[in-house]
């Protein structure tokens, strides 16, 4: 499996990562008429892409499928047949945003949330899709009739920075984040999956491609899979494991390291003193959560001071 020629540039960025949780991208029973290409959404988000690229971010994370609430089209036994009519339209609109305010996107392709228990609100299915990678024959759907066309589509777009192909998978892992056999998968199996997507991805376009990594400790379902950066998180909840102060070269990765999300509300220091440690650690940048998202964790204006103007090593 090739990884990309050059070293991946991990510049100053941020995560946006979504206009509303799994609905900017295709159409469901909430919204028959798609995601941000449909009505004002993309003029609702342009201010905080403005405000970003002001405070010199030059990517956003932003979450593609999330638990796949949206943008799939499946039959009366939940197979899927395909992407829906509106899903590439929406890329569209998010790749020309991107392009008018002078920014890039990693896109994040799936969610954690794609494997826990189905709910059904207001005629919408969320979660509930662990069988679409625990089934070899719904995964080969998956991949072929929804995940390629999705990412023969991104392959030719310079707005494009990097491919992020899961958010936090340690989260659905039988015994790691999730102890729940109907909603997680074996650690072999989500190695595997993750070495799938990879391999789709390569196959497909030429952009970077890493894995989002709850901590540190997920690293060993990413090491052989030839990422062209490592990619992983810190709250303080994984602290007493991996505490961020840990130099990067400790873990014995043999590409630059992204700090993909800090909290920037809630934690036991400030933004500012998480991205210094992020410089003395040695990370390639260190990206706040979040801009848009309405978590405990997120403080809209502190993310925009902690992007920052800068990567960490600035």
């Amino acid at each position: 499996m090739a990884t990309t020629t050059l070293p991946v540039v991990l510049p100053p960025g941020a995560n946006l990562p979504w206009h509303n949780y799994g609905v900017d991208f295709g159409a469901n029973a909430w919204q028959p008429g798609g995601g941000l290409a449909a009505g004002t959404r993309r003029a609702e988000l342009r201010p905080m892409l403005e405000e970003l690229a002001g405070k010199g971010a030059t990517v956003v994370r932003w979450f593609l499928l999330c638990d796949g609430r949206a943008g799939l089209v499946l039959d009366a036994k939940r197979r899927v047949l395909g992407l829906d009519n509106r899903v590439l339209a929406d890329v569209d609109a998010a790749l020309g945003l991107l392009a008018e305010v002078g920014l890039r996107a990693m896109f994040v392709l799936k969610d954690f949330n794609w494997f826990k228990r189905p709910q059904v609100a207001n005629g919408v299915r969320l979660f509930g899709k662990c069988y679409v990678v625990k089934k070899a024959d719904r995964r080969r759907e998956w991949l072929d009739r929804a995940l390629t066309p999705l990412l023969l589509h991104l392959a030719g777009a310079a707005e494009v920075h990097s491919i992020d192909v899961f958010n936090e998978p340690e989260w659905a892992v039988l015994g790691l984040g999730n102890y729940d056999p109907g909603a997680s998968i074996l650690d072999t199996e989500m190695r595997a999956y993750l070495g799938e997507l990879v391999g789709r991805v390569r196959m497909a376009t030429a952009h970077p491609v890493t894995v989002g990594l709850a901590s540190p400790r997920g690293l060993a379902l990413v090491r052989t899979l030839g990422l062209d950066f490592y990619q992983w998180h810190w709250y303080d909840s994984v602290e007493a494991n991996t505490p961020l102060a840990t130099p990067v070269a400790d873990y014995l990765v043999d590409r630059p390291a992204l700090l993909g999300e800090f909290p920037t509300k809630g934690a036991s220091r400030t933004p500012a003193a998480i991205r210094q440690a992020a410089v003395t650690a040695g990370y390639a940048a260190a990206w706040p959560w979040s801009a848009l998202a309405t978590d405990d964790h997120s403080d809209r204006l502190a993310c925009l001071d902690a992007t920052g103007g800068g990567p960490p090593s600035a």
